[in-house]
C-alpha cells in the first residue's frame, strides 16, 4: 500500500499464550471461560479453564502457562476466524485503486476474516501468487485463499471441452469452481469432472433469474453451494416468473428491479419452495446468502452514508458505487420507493426460508460478496452477521455459518472443529462480546458511556486476528488504510 509508514505485518512466536479469554468454540455451544489458548505450531495445543470461583487463579498445583507472546484478553471474546465464503478479490486498480487487493486483505483480517473463498474475477493466476506469498512468509497481511476458477463467460463449450476446463483448473492450482447460469448438459460435466478430481471446495453457482438450471437443477447435478437469493424461488414457481413483456434481461436496472419480487411470487406456492429445499438438503448442497450484499436494495440512503464510508473508502471504489448506467451494480439510478419496498418484502421471505431451510437441517454459511452495492471488504462480513441474526439465528449459530460451516462446505475439515485442542489456530479476539451485539466486531467501534452517564469512550473492534497462530494487530491494520485512503485524496 503507498502509505509512509512500514507496513504492518504479522507476529510469528514459538509459543504463544492467549489468557483469561471468553472462548466461542464455533460449534454452536455457549461461550466458557475464562479460559487460557496456548497455540505453537500454527495449531492450537491446550485449552485451559481457569476456576472463576477461585476468581480467575489457578487451582491448587497448577501453573499458569508461559509463552514467548502473551494476549492478555480479559474482558474480551476469542472466536474461530471467520470464513467469507464469497468473495472477489480486488487485484485491478480500476476497482479500488493501487494495491487494491492489499487494501482488501488488511480490512478482511482487521475484522477477524481468516479465510477467503475467492469466486472469480479471472484474476486466479495472481491469486495464487499471494497464496503462495503465505506459505513462503506467514507473516504477509494476507487471508488464508481458496481460490475457486470463474468459468469463463460466455461459456462455449461441449461437455468434453469443460471437462478439459476443470481439468486445467485443477492443474493450475484451484480448489474448486465458480460458475453463473450455464446448460444442464455443462454443468454436470463439470459437478462430475469436479467430483472426480478430489476439487476440496466443489462447485459454487451463481443462477440467474431466467435460468434454464434453477437450484433444484443445479443441486441434483452435484453443486457445493448456491450462491444468493436466486435460483431458489424460481425453482417453485411454475412455469417462469412473471416478467413484464418489455423486460430484458441485460438491462441491470430492471433485472434488479424485477428481482424484487421473485420470492413474492413464490410464496404463492409454499410447499414447492419447501420440496427444493429439501432436494438441497438431500443432496448436501449449502446455501450462502450474502445478505449483506443486496442490502441498500432496501434502503440505499443507508447504504450510501455508513459511518465507515469516508475514512475507509477509496475514492475509486465510491465511483465504482455511484449510480451509473452501463456499469456493473451501479444500477440505482432510478431507485424508487417501490423498489425498496419491494426488497423489504424480498428480505423478509427470503429470511423466513433460510430459517425453513435451517430448521429442516440445511447447511448455512456467510459470505459478503464485498466490493459492489456499497458493501466494504471485512465491514460487510460483521453485517452479514447482524443480518443472520435479523432472519432469526441466534448469535451461537451465526457464528458457527461464519466458521465451522464454511470451513467445512470448503471441505476444510479441521478448522470445522472450532476452536479445540489440535485444531488450527485461525482466531480472532474481540473487543467485547459479539453474542451479545456483533456491532462490537466493526472496525469503527461502538460508543459507550461509563456508569457515570457522562464520560463517552470508544471501544470494540477486532483487536487481534490470528491466522495459522501468526498474530495481526488488527487494529494497525485498519490504520494502515486509513493511511492509504487519505493519501489516495490528498
Amino acid at each position: 500500500m503507498a502509505v509512509e509508514r512500514e507496513r504492518e505485518t504479522g507476529r510469528t512466536c514459538p509459543r504463544l499464550v492467549i489468557r483469561d479469554a471468553m472462548v466461542v468454540s464455533g460449534r454452536g455451544t455457549p461461550a466458557e471461560g475464562p479460559m487460557d489458548l496456548v497455540i505453537g505450531g500454527g495449531v492450537i495445543q491446550d485449552v485451559i479453564r481457569v476456576d472463576p470461583v477461585t476468581l480467575g487463579r489457578y487451582p491448587s498445583g497448577w501453573r499458569r502457562p508461559e509463552g514467548d507472546y502473551v494476549i492478555d484478553a480479559s474482558g474480551m471474546y476469542v472466536m474461530p476466524g471467520i470464513v467469507d465464503t464469497h468473495a472477489h478479490i480486488p487485484t485491478d486498480p480500476s476497482r479500488c485503486g493501487p494495491d487494491g487487493w492489499d487494501y482488501a486483505y488488511r480490512l478482511w483480517l482487521g475484522h477477524g476474516v481468516t479465510t477467503l473463498r475467492t469466486m472469480g474475477f479471472g484474476n486466479e493466476a495472481v491469486l495464487y501468487g499471494h497464496r503462495r506469498q503465505v506459505k513462503e512468509d506467514g507473516t504477509v497481511a494476507i487471508p488464508g485463499l481458496v481460490i475457486l476458477h470463474g468459468w469463463p463467460q460466455p461459456s462455449r463449450f461441449t461437455p468434453a471441452q469443460a471437462r478439459e476446463e476443470v481439468r486445467r483448473a485443477h492443474e493450475a492450482g484451484a480448489d474448486g469452481i465458480k460458475l453463473l447460469t450455464i446448460e444442464p448438459d455443462l454443468l454436470e460435466a463439470i459437478c462430475d469432472e469436479a467430483r472426480n478430481l478430489g476439487m476440496p471446495a466443489g462447485v459454487g453457482i451463481h443462477l440467474a433469474l431466467n435460468s434454464e438450471v434453477d437450484a433444484a437443477t443445479a443441486s441434483n447435478a452435484g453443486v457445493r453451494t448456491i450462491e444468493h437469493t436466486y435460483g431458489i424461488p424460481e425453482a417453485a414457481i411454475p412455469g417462469v416468473q412473471n416478467f413484464p413483456p418489455v423486460y430484458n434481461e441485460m438491462d441491470e436496472l430492471a433485472r434488479f428491479r424485477q428481482s424484487g419480487y421473485n420470492w413474492s411470487e413464490a410464496e404463492r406456492y409454499p410447499e414447492r419452495v419447501v420440496g427444493v429445499l429439501d432436494t438441497m438438503i438431500r443432496n448436501g448442497t449449502a446455501w450462502n446468502p450474502t445478505l449483506s450484499v443486496y442490502e441498500a436494495n432496501r434502503d440505499l440512503m443507508r447504504a450510501q452514508r455508513a459511518v465507515w464510508n469516508d475514512s475507509f473508502v477509496t475514492p475509486r471504489l465510491l465511483k465504482n458505487w455511484s449510480p451509473t448506467p452501463g456499469v456493473h451494480a451501479s444500477f440505482h439510478f432510478d431507485w424508487r420507493t417501490s423498489d425498496e419496498v419491494a426488497w423489504k418484502e424480498k428480505y423478509r421471505l427470503w429470511m423466513k426460508y433460510l430459517n425453513v431451510f435451517f430448521d429442516r437441517g440445511g447447511t448455512i454459511t456467510a459470505g459478503s460478496d464485498a466490493g459492489s452495492l456499497y458493501t466494504l471488504y471485512g465491514f460487510s462480513m460483521v453485517r452479514e452477521l447482524e443480518l443472520l441474526q435479523e432472519a432469526g439465528f441466534h448469535p451461537l449459530d451465526a457464528v458457527k455459518m461464519a466458521t465451522a460451516n464454511g470451513a467445512s462446505v470448503l471441505g476444510l475439515n479441521d478448522r470445522a472443529w472450532g476452536i479445540r485442542v489440535g485444531a488450527p489456530a485461525d482466531l480472532a479476539v474481540v473487543d467485547g462480546n459479539p453474542l451479545e451485539n456483533f456491532k462490537v466486531m466493526y472496525g469503527t467501534g461502538v460508543e459507550r458511556f461509563l456508569d457515570d452517564r457522562v464520560t463517552k469512550v470508544q471501544a470494540g473492534g477486532v483487536r487481534w486476528t490470528i491466522r495459522g497462530g501468526v498474530v495481526f494487530d488488527a487494529r494497525a491494520l485498519l490504520q494502515d488504510v486509513q493511511e492509504y485512503v487519505r493519501s489516495l485524496k490528498a
